[in-house]
């Protein structure tokens, strides 16, 4: 599944999807509870905006700017012992026992993670922070925050 929605603007909704025959007989069925129609403005303006060199130029810049982002996340991170995931796109993700501790311990210190757990289907739990807008000094500060609190979870919240 790909959308469109985090690189173009939230409000325009479409995706596209390839699958199996059995996913896509679920898939139409959901359709027919709702009113299964997609906007043909919607589907032309998409592909207007994915064809248009300024709107691929922004998208690069983005790629780029999310790419330095994530990597010094991930290096500061690293730097204090802190195993960390994320090879694309503006997330990075965070192994921890306990989601809830480090979620409550980082927004005490003034960040906002969220819990992985609607996240995942099979990985273990986890922390997903969003690097779109961290620059390289919150990175490290972060990381700090990160660290600080992943050695308070477990005597003081058990995890």
């Amino acid at each position: 599944m790909r959308t469109v929605s985090k690189h173009l603007g939230t409000d325009l909704r479409w995706g596209a999807l390839a699958c199996d025959s059995t996913t896509l007989a679920r898939h139409d069925g959901r359709m027919l509870l709702t009113s299964g129609w997609v906007s043909h403005v919607l589907q032309e303006t998409v592909a207007r905006l994915m064809t248009d060199p300024e709107t691929q130029g922004l998208v690069a810049s983005a790629r780029s700017a999310y790419a330095l982002r994530r990597a010094a996340l991930l290096a500061a991170l690293s730097a204090r012992g802190i195993v960390a995931h994320g090879a694309s796109g503006m997330n990075v993700w965070v192994p921890v026992r306990d989601e809830a501790a480090v979620v409550n311990g980082l927004r005490t210190r003034g960040w906002w993670v969220a819990a992985g757990a609607r996240f995942r289907l099979a990985s273990g739990a986890g922390v997903r922070i969003t690097t779109a807008g961290l620059g390289e000094v919150d990175a490290r500060v972060l990381a700090e925050d990160v660290a600080g609190v992943l050695g308070e979870a477990q005597p003081t919240y058990g995890g």
